[in-house]
């Protein structure tokens, strides 16, 4: 079966001319992996959009979805398991919390503490915005069958716990350059 070329089938054929030494190889994923997220992610933007959520909104949400009933965690987890600042965080809590999609409660084990809880209204929200994504990815990867959708995400997987793990300060190539 033949496969079709892509975008960056034409980039690494001109590196070879221009770089005939170059090997391409460790290039030919990264540069795939960047063109499918930005693909990905333009896709779920669009859905998200649908119900007035950027891609930072909807992360709040899934967030306090997945903390499990009854919704709620505390604006350093959200940071924490978001991985942006606890600035942003503030931002996208007050958007959310204007639109009627979360509120700020009093953590009662801790009256100084301060807790962000989906509402009736956010939980709808985020339930239906994640039906949609759901069926956006199944779309986006309906070239692949189960077996090979298995085997990219064990190596894409792989890839991440290699780069989740990597000390650029202690990588002599790294610091290099």
């Amino acid at each position: 079966m033949a496969v079709d070329t892509d975008f960056v089938d034409r980039i690494l054929d001109e590196m070879g001319v221009a770089w005939p030494q170059c090997e391409t190889s460790a290039m030919a994923v990264t540069l795939r992996v960047v063109r499918a997220f930005h693909f990905v992610a333009s896709v779920l933007e669009q859905a998200h959009a649908k119900f007035e959520l950027d891609r930072g909104r909807f992360g709040v949400l899934l967030e306090l979805r997945l903390a499990g009933s009854p919704y709620r965690l505390t604006p350093t987890q959200l940071y924490n398991r978001l991985l942006v600042t606890s600035g942003s965080i503030t931002g996208r809590v007050d958007r959310l919390e204007e639109r009627g999609l979360v509120r700020r409660v009093r953590d009662t084990d801790d009256r100084r503490s301060v807790l962000v809880e989906l509402t009736e209204s956010g939980l709808r929200v985020i339930d239906e915005a994640m039906d949609v994504q759901q069926r956006m990815e199944e779309h986006l990867l309906s070239t692949f069958d189960g077996e090979e959708r298995t085997q990219l995400a064990a190596m894409l997987r792989k890839l991440l716990v290699c780069l989740e793990s990597h000390d650029c300060e202690d990588c002599e190539i790294c610091r290099r350059h």
